[in-house]
């Protein structure tokens, strides 16, 4: 675990070398303001970026590797990423024991409203049906659904 925690200090450590490479002629003034840079102003700066660069590509890794480890140990609990319904669905069907148990559950709630919606669905149909025996010769556009009277 040590080992994390020098490679991190160094990343920082050289992150913080990085970022004065760049900025030490402009704060020290050697490059004077407004002026063309100078060529160790190039030198300092492409340099002071690239140290910065791998320093925080080092300090990433470092900090992704610590918190493998602490995950491996149990210290850090894995963090599980939501399914989506379908996802549950097609777990349901293939893995029987609680998700199981939980489409029974969903089962039942939806029952009731599924057999609501059939004896609606019913009542309508015996009234058009009603309806076009008493009327005798029915509008042809009566007996479409509505969806296809919208569309006519």
């Amino acid at each position: 675990m040590i080992k994390y925690l020098f490679g991190t200090v160094g990343a920082l450590g050289g992150m913080l070398a990085g970022a004065w490479l760049m900025l030490a002629p402009f704060a020290l003034a050697y490059q004077p303001s407004g002026a063309a840079w100078t060529e160790p102003t190039y030198t300092d700066f492409w340099s002071g970026l690239a140290i910065l660069v791998i320093s925080l590509m080092g300090l990433t890794m470092y900090v992704l590797d610590l918190l493998g480890e602490l995950r491996h140990r149990g210290i850090i609990e894995r963090r599980e990423e939501p399914e989506t319904q379908e996802g549950q669905a097609i777990g349901t069907r293939a893995v029987g024991g609680t998700q199981a148990g939980s489409a029974a559950d969903v089962e039942q709630i939806l029952l009731p409203l599924v057999n609501a919606m059939l004896e609606d669905m019913q009542d309508q149909r015996r009234r058009r049906e009603a309806n076009g025996a008493s009327q005798g010769s029915a509008d042809p556009n009566q007996e479409l659904d509505p969806e296809r009277r919208v569309q006519q």
